[in-house]
């Protein structure tokens, strides 16, 4: 499997900074078995049926918002994409990387698949309850659509059509949040941004709504006073419950008034049998957003 390690989350490249200006006056269904358990004990003379096993594509509908875009050295505060990925099975799965529900870990890793890309058509065609669109291909296998915010059916029931297969499947999308708290950590001005309190020694967020049977995964990367040097980072991960407490273990180590970079993702990961790929679609459905504090 390749993988690399996450150094900065919201940004491409290793020299983005994070910038605090002074004011003036001073965040899976189960996809562990995906082999079809036959009955070898019954001699069975009719015509074989398709196995379904392993994982032949994965499609991945993400939505990020940026609080502060100038403070993460980013150009937009929205970001709505669809990628996807065709290859011949395989074992391994594409979200494998996110930590596994109730635990921590600051060496998170992500993590992609080695595997043979098969070309199923220049073109996908996605059609949700009120709005459709289309992903091009950026090489065989793999295709890509940039969509506006507006674009973005939540919730909704969405049917996939590829050129070189006449049947279709189906993914359902996610939505976002009403309310996430502490509520300061989205100051979208860089002046007053990084004044949200993250406790070092156990930090509680809520949210809503929420209920879903995906995961919530809160990220916290810690850098230094001036923003200039990435300190290290911690995952954590729990049902989405509406809350979660950030272990203090995982923040004690960063000094205080670390300026800090909060990610906060709803992931949904389902399992979609495909039998023209004789495997399952792997469908990751990302809703994130990121906001800003110190480490009090």
């Amino acid at each position: 499997m390749k993988a690399w390690f996450i150094i900065l989350l919201v940004s491409c490249g290793l020299d983005v900074h994070v910038m605090k200006i002074p004011p003036k006056d001073s965040g899976v269904t189960d996809s562990s078995d995906l082999t079809i358990d036959t009955d070898t004990s019954v001699t069975d003379t009719s015509a074989p049926e398709n196995i379904i096993e392993g994982v032949g594509g994965y499609v991945n509908y993400y939505l990020r918002q940026v609080a502060c875009p100038a403070c993460v050295g980013e150009n937009q505060e929205l970001l709505v994409e669809f990628k996807t990925k065709f290859h011949e099975p395989t074992n391994d799965y594409h979200t494998s990387w996110i930590p596994e529900v109730g635990t921590c870990t600051n060496q998170l890793l992500i993590t992609v698949p080695s595997v043979n890309l098969l070309d199923v058509g220049p073109q996908v065609f996605v059609d949700g309850p009120m709005h459709s669109f289309v992903a091009t291909q950026a090489g065989v296998g793999e295709h890509y659509a940039y969509l506006y915010e507006t674009q973005y059916d939540r919730n909704g029931n969405h049917m996939v059509s590829l050129m070189n297969y006449p049947e279709t499947f189906n993914f359902q999308s996610i939505e976002g949040f009403d309310y996430i708290e502490p509520w300061n950590m989205f100051y979208v001005d860089p002046s007053y941004a990084f004044d949200a309190a993250i406790l070092r020694n156990g930090m509680t967020f809520t949210w809503s709504p929420y209920g879903s049977s995906g995961v919530f995964m809160v990220t916290i990367a810690a850098y230094n006073s001036t923003g200039t040097q990435l300190l290290g980072y911690a995952a954590c991960t729990s049902p989405d419950q509406g809350f979660m407490t950030f272990p203090g273990n995982y923040l004690t180590g960063f000094p205080p008034y670390s300026l800090a970079v909060i990610h906060l993702a709803r992931h949904q990961v389902t399992m979609i049998p495909y039998v023209p790929l004789n495997s399952y679609i792997e469908s990751h459905m990302e809703w994130e957003v990121v906001g800003t504090g110190y480490l009090e």
